[in-house]
């Protein structure tokens, strides 16, 4: 099973700098007696869906900003990511979901313009390029994961195949919000292309997200 984020609109020769959630169950007694939960109402998720909006039309007016202003700080690749999977979240029938739908139809033509205008030609010539730096990649691996130790993460981060140009990350309560705020807070995604890495996958052991440098596509 596959998460798929399509293609994402960069400037020529440049990837976007690269939330978790946590998820608390406490033990009710046999004997207790259970409050009834109250239903979410739609009313009630309308605040959340006017922020998703809001997030998804800040990531494009930064995308807008950075095409038409050379030097201007472009969005995170993350943050990207996550907002264009907010907008496909909200359900055809709420009240945002117009506003939902154009935004994500000019993300999708971002990316259907940035296809024509640059191929991946030119980063996987980069990365080729990187090939014989094999030692930052592993050392980068063995840093990144003592950093994940100190921070309560248990995390088994490695390199592998041909020249360790893959770069792995597996937990076990990985998922696709973890993902993103990884690639987030750690900027991997960007440090992935600066190393030469080839791709970089997360695991859970049995869901697998995965990350292709030179196509720019997460999967």
């Amino acid at each position: 099973m596959t998460n798929r984020v399509t293609r994402h609109p960069l400037r020529s020769g440049l990837y976007l700098p690269l939330a978790a959630l946590l998820i608390f169950a406490s033990m009710v007694p046999a004997h207790a007696q259970t409050a009834a939960t109250t239903p979410i109402t739609a009313d009630q998720q309308a605040p959340k869906r006017k922020k998703m909006l809001e997030r998804a039309a800040a990531v494009l007016k930064a995308l807008g900003n950075a095409s038409a202003k050379p030097g201007q700080k472009l969005p995170a690749l993350a943050d990207y990511y996550a907002a264009k999977a907010d907008l496909a979240s909200i359900d055809s029938t709420a009240p945002e979901a117009p506003r939902a739908k154009k935004l994500l139809a000019a993300m999708q033509k971002n990316e259907r313009d940035y296809v024509r205008k640059h191929g991946a030609t030119n980063v996987s010539d980069r990365l080729d390029s990187l090939l014989g730096n094999v030692d930052g990649r592993k050392q980068f691996a063995v840093t990144t994961g003592k950093q994940m130790l100190r921070r309560g993460l248990a995390m088994d981060i490695s390199t592998s195949g041909d020249h360790e140009t893959v770069l792995n990350y597996k937990y076990f309560k990985m998922d696709r919000p973890t993902v993103l705020n990884l690639a987030r807070s750690g900027n991997i995604f960007n440090k992935a292309r600066d190393l030469g890495f080839r791709s970089v996958i997360f695991t859970n052991g049995r869901l697998t997200w995965t990350y292709d440098v030179a196509a720019n596509t997460f999967k």
